[in-house]
């Protein structure tokens, strides 16, 4: 058995994959799927941004904390979350209710 990480140095030689290896996988798709709705849930919520005890506790002010996280940034991470809530219902429903054929 050889070492993964010899393979990065003296990787096996290239072959072409077949059908089988590279057809999407239940597991992997439940998971990129889960991720997706639960991180993208999370940033939209907000939490990922609010103020807390633990900010308190470091001596962060409130007006150091918004300084610290702008406005635009707060937007942009919202932003994020909701397209990783679209792509997750796109993954989630990819073979199910469309791309059927693949």
């Amino acid at each position: 058995m050889s070492s993964n990480i010899l393979s990065v140095f003296n990787p096996p030689p290239q072959r072409d994959l077949s059908n089988e290896e590279t057809k999407d996988c239940i597991p992997c798709q439940a998971m990129s799927t889960l991720f997706s709705l639960g991180f993208g849930t999370y940033l939209v919520s907000g939490k990922a941004f609010e103020y807390s005890e633990k900010e308190r506790k470091r001596g962060i002010s409130i007006q150091k904390f918004q300084e610290l996280n702008p406005r635009w940034w707060r937007t942009s991470l919202r932003g994020l979350g909701g397209a990783l809530i679209v792509f997750g219902i796109a993954r989630g429903t990819e073979k199910w209710l469309w791309n059927k054929k693949s």
